[in-house]
């Protein structure tokens, strides 16, 4: 007896039997979203999707100071206040605040470029990636973010990691640019 043609049934696989189903339309901007929310949701995470920047409230505001901090030894800082920084204005390009959104990293394929598994990047989709950006892609239906670039004249995600190999795309293969990456947030405590 030949199995079924698509597999067959497996234990805990689909929706109950008793379950109905709804068909939901969603924006295009919205689709990683939601795919993200159901993801934590199937493995029981934290329920937090991400939201738009533009959907947070402005408001923090921290004071600057005028002078700068060297690395080397310590001097004295002066008590010069420059002016009081929002956030939101300082890390987010004016306009584009409805297309940008923080998506936490995971793994290491961009440690060379100062990005490490955990960390938070700004990632905004109204920027048309460039060759050198570091974008995030969706490559066979999974986000990535690597450097793009090219290899023997081909597109390619390069990652910043020797251990890890760049993703060559040949003809007829898809690249979905999802945005580009204008910055890293690291929590160093």
């Amino acid at each position: 007896m030949s199995p079924p043609p698509h597999g067959g049934a497996r234990p805990g696989a689909g929706r109950p039997a008793s379950e109905p189903t709804q068909r939901l339309r969603v924006p295009e901007s919205q689709v990683p979203t939601v795919l993200a929310y159901l993801e934590a949701y199937r493995q029981g995470t934290s329920l937090e999707a991400p939201r738009p920047l533009s959907l947070l409230p402005s408001t923090v505001a921290l004071t600057a100071f005028s002078s700068r901090v060297p690395a080397g030894l310590p001097s004295p800082a002066d008590d010069d206040v420059e002016d009081v920084v929002d956030l939101n204005r300082h890390l987010v390009i004016e306009g584009h605040e409805p297309s940008t959104f923080i998506v936490r990293v995971s793994g290491w394929s961009m440690i060379g470029a100062g990005i490490f598994d955990g960390d938070e990047v700004l990632v905004d989709r109204a920027l048309k990636a460039r060759q050198g950006d570091i974008v995030v892609a969706i490559v066979n239906g999974e986000l990535s973010i690597k450097r793009l670039g090219k290899v023997d004249g081909k597109v390619a995600l390069l990652p910043e990691n020797a251990h890890f190999k760049p993703i060559v795309f040949k003809e007829g293969e898809t690249l979905e640019l999802w945005g580009v990456v204008t910055r890293c947030l690291r929590n160093l405590r």
